[in-house]
């Protein structure tokens, strides 16, 4: 049932005061007040639409975090294997670098040593000669 947007019997009222006669008067009042009815939005009809709607969100809302809530221990496990790589990559990553500064070290001694170290004042061909000629006379 619909509710009255307008009071029909003051609007007949108003036309019979303006010259209408009384089947026109309450006729035309019947009329608008059915349409204005049928066609026209209430209060009541727009708080019924706002209650529905809510019902809906909240039901979808409840229906997300239930879903979100059973992927949060995968997200959980996720993170977790993560941190495993992030900490295994990063100890093969301080050893290479490790490795790589010991390398580093070693080629700068190397070169070090063969530009400061002091040198026999005997070229290497007369040393290996005297070497062979030891060898011989034993």
């Amino acid at each position: 049932m619909h509710t009255t947007v307008i009071d029909t019997l003051r609007f007949a009222d108003r036309l019979k005061a303006a010259g209408f006669d009384d089947p026109q008067a309450e006729g035309m009042a019947r009329a608008l007040g059915d349409e204005m009815a049928e066609n026209l939005v209430t209060k009541r009809d727009l708080t019924d639409a706002v209650r529905a709607i809510n019902a809906t969100v909240m039901a979808m809302d409840a229906k997300f975090e239930s879903k979100f809530n059973a992927l949060e221990p995968r997200f959980d496990a996720i993170d977790i294997k993560l941190e495993s790589q992030y900490r295994e990559f990063s100890s093969k990553f301080n050893l290479l670098f490790g490795t790589m500064a010991l390398g580093f070290t070693l080629v700068i001694g190397l070169i070090g040593y063969s530009l400061f170290s002091p040198r026999s004042a005997e070229p290497v061909a007369s040393a290996v000669e005297r070497h062979t000629a030891e060898v011989r006379l034993q």
